[in-house]
């Protein structure tokens, strides 16, 4: 028997259909959509791939540059930026992550980097970094760009060379240019603060003349106003600082300064070099103060480094001049009583009169050669009493001996044909009053001690002297003195009042002195020299062979004074093979010309000096003039004088500033630094060289492009970095 079951259920052929065809549509959609998903991923993955390797590029660019130096860079093509390929000097660390340094102290740049666009058969241009060993430095930078020329056109370097021309690849844009620098000179300070060393940027300089601008452009929103203040600024490698206020001063050439819509202030203060900055009042952005200069050029006008003998600074400009000693100003104490003695006790010791005398007595003295230490043509004599008495002394002098033995001593003689230091043999010696006029005579309390005033006279290492004095107060009966050897005499004394005014008799060949072997009252003889001198700084032109133009200076020569200019050169940094300058011909011509070699490095001494003259009230004698006088119309025992009042010695100022030397140098990027002043009203400016913007930093602009599944992906960036190795 057959069953039958009816109760079984299946799908029939449309709902197979149905399900099928459903299933598809979702596999589908899910394809679809993983298809889409994977397409943008992988995009995505290129995209981020693309950036990635931009990055790293950048970065290592970044790190080349930095490491770098801008004053060796060569930039392609000639001309204005954008550039599309840079040449820059490299250098290998040691193990201890120093640099080699040259003969001359200087980076020794073992490679060059190249970075440029390369395309093969035409198609997308590839970023390459080429790496040039065994680096040339000789290179001027003509050849250098010719270099860059050849492997922007081949894609490869030549000699010992590697290329990674992979670096990165698809670029579409590859730019280098300069981000003008702006100088902000505000501070928070309601006085000015000097600062610095603020690197102002680059420029390719030529030699001969430039002007370099500064031009506000704005200013700080905190700032009251739109001023700028500029101590000095410097051109490296070649070139010293240059004070700014020099070229707004009457020794500057004409035309060296321009002041556009303000003006130009000195402001002093004895923070700044040379004492003082230059403000530019400014009226508004586009103001500018603009100097005009030569750019291979050594001016000194502030002296800091530079060596002094009896030379000072002086005045707000920091002029050099004679260290001429003002009143009781002390100079060069050349000879010691205790010292000619031989006597332990430099203080001196109490004690009677040479021989026990008492006044009226002219005591003689005699100052021995070997004790001087150094000449003079200005004198003054310490005088000193015991501790007991005061001291009253009529009149002084100082004499030249005649010979090496005796008291007689030498007068003066008439000038005609003669030297200063033969004619001038005999001078009186003069106290200040109490009103500061010139006496002759002076009271010492006890206890005390008392300098002459500065006295022209010409004090020689080849010659004894006397100092004489009269005493005729019979109340000094104790006195000081230095106690010597027996066997030497060292004073000569007559007593009594026939000899009252004999200390100023020059010849005592007639008399009959008593001797003694210390000395008395004369403790000390201060000195100064009437010529000095200043030695620069040896200077690094940074060229192997110079050629040096000529020396010049601004300076106040007034009649009786000369300033003589003397210059040297060698190769060796610290001159060790110059000619010695007591061998150097000066020149005494301002300008005047140099013959002085081609050593990379030069040196200047500047020598001083100024003739001694005699004023009273508005009359004034020379050196000469007054000697004569003295001998043709006074005894020897009197000095020219008017209606009583003696004349007194002056000195004539002379003094030396911006000292310069020019010499031709040749075209290279040179590094503009310098100090200023900031201050709360002070603005913004740029800097501005023959027109163009200085470098400071390199702005790169990269970007790169590629397809990938139909779709056009691409990355760009900007960097900004500044080259910080000067090669030093």
């Amino acid at each position: 028997m057959m069953k039958r079951f009816r109760d079984k259920k299946g799908f029939t052929v449309i709902e197979v259909l149905f399900v099928t065809a459903l299933s598809v549509m979702v596999i589908g959609a899910i394809l679809s959509a993983w298809i889409f998903t994977s397409r943008a991923w992988m995009s995505e993955a290129q995209q981020t791939g693309m950036r990635m390797n931009m990055m790293q590029a950048l970065e290592t660019m970044k790190h080349d540059v930095r490491l770098s130096s801008l004053t060796y860079m060569v930039f392609y093509p000639s001309g204005a930026s954008p550039y599309t390929a840079v040449s820059m000097p490299a250098a290998e660390t040691d193990n201890n992550g120093f640099y080699s340094l040259n003969a001359n102290g200087n980076i020794d740049w073992d490679k060059t980097i190249i970075y440029h666009l390369y395309s093969e058969g035409g198609g997308t241009a590839t970023l390459r970094r080429t790496v040039l060993y065994n680096r040339d430095n000789t290179l001027t930078d003509e050849e250098r760009y010719t270099q860059l020329a050849g492997v922007v056109t081949t894609g490869a370097g030549t000699g010992s060379y590697s290329t990674d021309t992979g670096f990165l690849p698809n670029v579409n844009t590859f730019e280098i240019s300069s981000v003008s620098p702006v100088v902000d000179f505000y501070d928070a300070s309601a006085t000015p603060v000097r600062a610095g060393k603020v690197v102002f940027g680059w420029a390719k300089l030529d030699s001969g003349d430039h002007t370099i601008r500064f031009e506000v452009t704005g200013k700080n929103d905190l700032s009251g106003g739109y001023d700028i203040g500029i101590d000095n600024i410097m051109i490296e490698p070649a070139g010293a600082s240059r004070e700014f206020e020099y070229y707004d001063s009457s020794y500057a050439p004409m035309g060296s300064i321009t002041v556009a819509a303000g003006s130009a202030n000195l402001v002093t203060d004895g923070a700044w070099s040379n004492n003082n900055y230059l403000e530019l009042s400014a009226g508004g952005v586009g103001s500018y103060v603009e100097i005009q200069d030569y750019y291979d050029l050594l001016r000194e006008s502030a002296f800091d480094n530079a060596s002094l003998d009896n030379t000072e600074t002086t005045g707000d400009r920091v002029r050099i001049a004679l260290d001429i000693p003002q009143e009781d100003e002390e100079g060069d104490i050349t000879w010691y009583a205790y010292a000619e003695a031989g006597d332990s006790q430099q203080e001196g010791r109490n004690g009677a009169m040479p021989g026990g005398v008492t006044p009226p007595v002219a005591i003689r003295t005699v100052v021995f050669r070997d004790s001087i230490d150094e000449k003079a043509d200005l004198i003054r004599v310490k005088f000193k009493s015991g501790s007991s008495d005061a001291l009253n002394i009529h009149s002084a002098y100082i004499t030249k001996r005649d010979g090496s033995f005796g008291s007689d001593g030498q007068a003066n003689r008439n000038t005609s044909g003669l030297d200063v230091e033969e004619f001038h043999r005999h001078q009186q010696l003069f106290f200040k009053d109490d009103t500061g006029s010139p006496v002759p005579d002076v009271s010492i309390p006890a206890d005390s001690e008392v300098w002459s005033v500065w006295t022209a006279y010409p004090l020689r290492t080849d010659s004894d002297y006397f100092i004489s004095m009269n005493i005729q107060d019979a109340g000094s009966t104790t006195t000081k003195y230095w106690e010597g050897t027996s066997g030497v005499t060292r004073t000569y004394y007559l007593p009594g009042s026939s000899y009252s005014t004999m200390a100023g008799v020059p010849d005592w060949s007639g008399e009959s002195p008593s001797t003694d072997k210390n000395i008395y009252i004369t403790t000390n003889i201060d000195t100064w020299d009437s010529s000095g001198s200043v030695e620069s700084h040896i200077f690094d032109t940074s060229l192997s062979t110079p050629i040096y133009n000529q020396v010049k200076w601004s300076e106040d020569s007034p009649t009786g004074t000369e300033i003589t200019l003397k210059a040297r050169s060698d190769s060796d940094e610290y001159m060790a093979g110059a000619t010695d300058w007591e061998s150097v011909t000066g020149s005494t011509s301002n300008p005047g010309g140099l013959s002085i070699g081609t050593g990379r490095y030069v040196q200047f001494l500047a020598e001083l000096a100024s003739d001694p003259y005699w004023e009273v009230s508005s009359t004034e004698k020379t050196y000469e003039e007054y000697v004569d006088d003295q001998v043709d119309n006074y005894a020897v025992t009197d000095f020219p004088a008017v209606s009583g009042t003696p004349y007194v010695t002056g000195v004539y100022s002379v003094w030396i500033d911006d000292v310069e030397i020019d010499w031709p140098g040749r075209e290279r990027i040179c590094n503009v630094t310098g100090y200023i002043a900031r201050k709360n009203n002070y603005g913004q400016a740029k800097i501005i060289v023959d027109g163009e913007e200085l470098v400071k930093i390199l702005s790169v602009h990269v970007a790169t492009e590629d397809e990938v599944q139909g779709r056009t992906i691409s990355a760009e960036n900007y960097i900004e970095v500044q080259p910080r190795n000067t090669g030093k």
